[in-house]
């Protein structure tokens, strides 16, 4: 490897890629927490405003932040010298797309179906709204848990790091 951790570019990369990283973990794991304090405390309003925000959350934070991340580990992959034989490189990729597939294929659509089903009821939340909200922060769980294994993968580095 050549000199990978003293190059001013990779640690450039390693920055925005941390800050990244918490930007989308951090505010993916708030917006959990305060959905499910709204469903422990059976206040289904919140749940559904909790929903909402997630939307708006994730368009304007979380998918551009996690782009950002991507790129930012492909440039310390290349310019770190790493390769993508190594295992926390590779467990890494394979949580992010998990991560971005669940978001875009099930925790998007699905949260602007809530905000749709608020609407069309005059802001009463249904109990097929209550059912898609449990569905949305069941799947939210699974995700955080993916996401907070990655990071850990990332911290311990399994198979090697830089």
């Amino acid at each position: 490897m050549i000199g990978a951790v003293d190059d001013g570019l990779y640690r450039a990369l390693m920055a925005v890629h941390v800050v990244m990283a918490v930007a989308w973990v951090g505010g993916g794991l708030m917006l959990t927490m305060q959905a499910e304090r709204g469903r422990r405390a059976g206040d289904e309003t919140e749940m559904a405003k909790v929903a909402l925000s997630a939307d708006f959350w994730a368009k304007r934070v979380f998918i551009p932040a996690s782009l950002v991340l991507l790129a930012c580990g492909l440039g310390m992959v290349a310019d770190g010298h790493i390769g993508f034989s190594k295992p926390f490189v590779d467990i890494g990729l394979a949580g992010w797309a998990v991560s971005f597939v669940l978001g875009a294929a099930f925790l998007g659509p699905q949260g602007a179906q809530v905000g749709e089903l608020v609407t069309a009821e005059g802001g009463v939340v249904t109990e097929a709204c209550m059912a898609k909200l449990n569905r949305i922060l069941l799947v939210a769980r699974v995700d955080l848990v993916i996401l907070l294994l990655v990071i850990v993968n990332m911290v311990v580095k399994p198979g090697g790091g830089v």
